[in-house]
């Protein structure tokens, strides 16, 4: 009798596991992906990415880790899903990717406020970007061009707090997720963003190459396409800017600026 219930249970287990997708992701990433006091994870991308899985029969499974290291588990296939990542040629070539699910601006913040025009207007200053981050392809150039000093940094937090100390001159950040946290910390006032747009790129799930659940991946994306098309994730956008003051056509993904990937 205890050999057929062994046997019974055996199916169950398996399915579970193929059914359980490892994300992780940048938490405290405001409001796309964030952490509660009792470890839940939520956010915008995270609750697209939730029902995209759902409707597929998948469940999510967040391991918490720095950026830099989960981008190494994806590309090594120890994860299956990044929750949230911009696009870039290095980055084509490492991983598969979803639909595009929305965009961010991104600008540079300071507290001491200088004219930027073009990016060579911060040659000869300081600046922080996070470590193992991506800001396009074309900050990223300027980034190991040399013309203007960057330290690595683990999070928006430290960047900000370095500025704050007078170690460096600006840094660079999302434009929705920095504002929200510059208020929380009421220093809105004196950090600012500059007018420049540094660049508008597009945010999507990555998946590994290398791996065995390409299927799942491509199920998951063309439920993704389905709730772009009929318009759910501009609701969703709406429905978590609404009352906040920042404009939800600034996070809207516009196929326009898709810019050919």
């Amino acid at each position: 009798m205890l050999l057929v219930i062994s046997f019974l249970f055996l199916p169950t287990a398996a399915k579970a596991t193929e059914s359980t997708l490892l994300v992780s992701g940048q938490i405290d990433w405001q409001p796309f992906l964030m952490k509660d006091n009792t470890g839940k994870v939520y956010g915008l991308m995270y609750e697209i990415l939730e029902k995209a899985a759902h409707a597929n029969g998948y469940t999510l499974e967040y391991r918490d880790m720095p950026w830099k290291r989960a981008v190494i588990s994806l590309e090594k296939g120890k994860l299956d899903i990044m929750c949230g990542i911009f696009w870039n040629k290095n980055r084509a070539r490492q991983f598969l990717f979803s639909p595009p699910i929305l965009r961010n601006e991104l600008h540079i913040f300071t507290n001491k406020p200088f004219k930027l025009e073009r990016l060579i207007d911060l040659q000869g200053k300081t600046g922080d970007h996070i470590r193992g981050g991506s800001y396009g392809d074309l900050f990223d150039s300027f980034i190991t061009s040399g013309k203007a000093r960057f330290v690595e940094v683990t999070d928006d937090n430290t960047a900000i707090n370095r500025l704050v100390r007078g170690y460096s001159d600006f840094f660079i950040g999302t434009y929705v997720d920095t504002t929200i946290k510059l208020s929380k910390r009421g220093l809105e006032q004196s950090i600012i963003a500059l007018p420049y747009i540094v660049d508008t790129v597009n945010v999507y799930f990555a998946y590994p190459q290398k791996t065995k659940k390409k299927h799942s991946y491509e199920k998951i994306n063309r439920t993704l396409e389905q709730m772009q098309a009929s318009g759910e994730i501009s609701k969703l956008i709406n429905q978590y800017f609404n009352g906040t003051g920042i404009d939800p056509r600034k996070v809207i993904f516009k196929p326009e600026d898709l810019r050919g990937h």
